[in-house]
């Protein structure tokens, strides 16, 4: 899960578009005025009150798998999903097989 030690106006703005709300959604979800989710989108520096980074924090932990996913898309986060036994099983063969290729090339020609 994505973690942000300290929320910013381009983080708290990727949250809301990952949630897929308007200004004024997001506003009143977090129980703020709309003005100050509008400042997060002018000013992306911008770092909101300690009690707003909790209601971040907060807003990030519950929401719905898919939205956190777009949240660390959004922020360039996004990582690879986990590979299944399958992959992982094809990938340990190909390594396999790769490591007999470089010591059959290492073996004729000792000087590589």
């Amino acid at each position: 899960m994505t973690v942000i030690d300290e929320w910013t106006g381009r983080h708290a703005n990727a949250l809301r578009a990952a949630l897929r709300l308007t200004n004024e959604a997001f506003a009143e979800h977090l129980g703020i005025s709309p003005r100050t989710v509008t400042k997060w989108r002018e000013r992306p520096e911008m770092v909101p009150s300690p009690q707003l980074q909790e209601a971040l924090d907060t807003s990030l932990r519950d929401a719905e798998a898919d939205a956190k996913l777009r949240f660390a898309a959004n922020l360039g986060l996004q990582q690879p999903p986990p590979l299944d036994q399958a992959a992982l099983k094809q990938l340990n063969v190909a390594i396999g097989d790769l490591a007999r290729v470089l010591a059959r090339l290492q073996l004729a020609d000792p000087q590589r």
